[in-house]
């Protein structure tokens, strides 16, 4: 379980009980504030929002070969301009920032609430 590689540092062992210590571990009683969940709660449906863009996007890579074939072929030749031409076609509401490299191509979603990040939804899919 904890075995030494020479290449990263040894992993100390947790605490255990059976270990005694000779001085008693002191609990401080913290108190936390009132959790607020209307931002948590409203990030969380921008979110499901950007799930459902994403699930468009990856249907129609899924269902349509033809559009795939022009994807796979837009991006390999780094053709920014025409990948987001295809992206808009699908009719989601956000448009995601696309970036590729040899072994497939990554979408992130991200959506601000007000002006300030509130989630992000990053999908990566492979075609080689």
């Amino acid at each position: 379980m904890y075995r030494y590689h020479p290449f990263y540092p040894p992993v100390q062992r947790p605490y255990s009980p059976i270990h005694s210590r000779t001085q008693p571990i002191f609990s401080y009683n913290r108190t936390f504030p009132p959790v607020e969940t209307e931002t948590f709660m409203s990030s969380a449906g921008k979110t499901l929002s950007l799930m459902s863009d994403a699930q468009m996007v990856l249907q129609k890579i899924n269902s349509s070969k033809e559009f795939s074939s022009k994807f796979m072929n837009a991006a390999q030749q780094s053709n920014l301009p025409e990948v987001h031409k295809l992206l808009q076609s699908i009719g989601t509401k956000v448009q995601p920032i696309v970036s590729f490299n040899p072994d497939g191509i990554r979408l992130v979603f991200d959506e601000k609430l007000g002006q300030v990040d509130c989630c992000h939804l990053i999908v990566i899919v492979r075609w080689m």
